[in-house]
């Protein structure tokens, strides 16, 4: 899989991937906060190839702005317990609160428990449970906060993505709290060519909870759609 780019989720980093030979870019953020910054980053890691580009959550935001910049690098994408929409003025709010307080307090137990219990699904095992907490306890205050900032800026996507000629694989955790699979519904009939499944026993992070199955749906989809 080395034509795939997977793009992490908030708080965390490239180790929620186990997904062999696929480049999984750190999202790290630097001047003003704002995810074309990070979607110029990993165009620059492209060099001349066109990809299979996959996010979760937060990666997935990064993914759509790649797409305003770059489309046509993109030749399959895969999105994983994302939405395509802006944050409400209550949502960026609470992003806004959030990053203040890391720049005050530092990344701590505090933020495991903001943000963990929306994370996971109720029957993650204790494996996922530590290296979730363990990814989130690692990070940057700097990043946190920037990362928070950026989405909480960013555009709807609806009509980047029905311009889109290219298929795409459409994943969500069936016990998603933050993008539930209505959500993921929507999202997948704003593309033309997009496959929706649904991931049992997982939460909003699939790929940490359910690797295996999240691995071989992707192997499954790619090797349908020939991309």
């Amino acid at each position: 899989m080395d034509d795939l780019v997977l793009l992490h989720a908030f708080p965390l980093d490239a180790r929620m991937w186990d997904v062999p030979g696929a480049l999984t870019p750190g999202l790290r953020g630097h001047g003003e906060p704002d995810l074309d910054t990070l979607a110029r980053q990993v165009v620059d890691q492209l060099g001349d190839r066109q990809v299979v580009l996959g996010g979760c959550s937060m990666g997935g935001y990064v993914a759509m702005a790649v797409l305003r910049h770059a489309p046509e690098r993109v030749k399959g994408l895969v999105f994983i317990d994302t939405k395509h929409t802006a944050d409400t003025p209550e949502a960026a709010a609470n992003r806004h609160a959030m990053a203040d307080r890391v720049e005050w307090e530092g990344v701590g137990e505090w933020l495991v428990d903001a943000t963990l219990p929306n994370l996971l699904g109720p029957n993650a095992s204790p494996q996922a449970r530590n290296l979730t907490r363990t990814m989130i306890l690692d990070q940057r205050p700097e990043d946190v906060a920037w990362w928070q900032r950026a989405m909480a800026k960013r555009p709807d996507s609806t009509e980047v993505l029905e311009a889109l000629d290219v298929p795409a694989l459409v994943l969500v955790g069936e016990h998603d709290k933050l993008t539930p699979p209505d959500v993921a519904a929507k999202l997948a009939v704003t593309l033309k060519h997009a496959t929706s499944e649904r991931v049992e026993d997982a939460g909003h992070l699939p790929p940490v909870e359910q690797p295996a199955e999240v691995r071989a749906r992707l192997e499954r989809w790619r090797a349908q759609v020939r991309v």
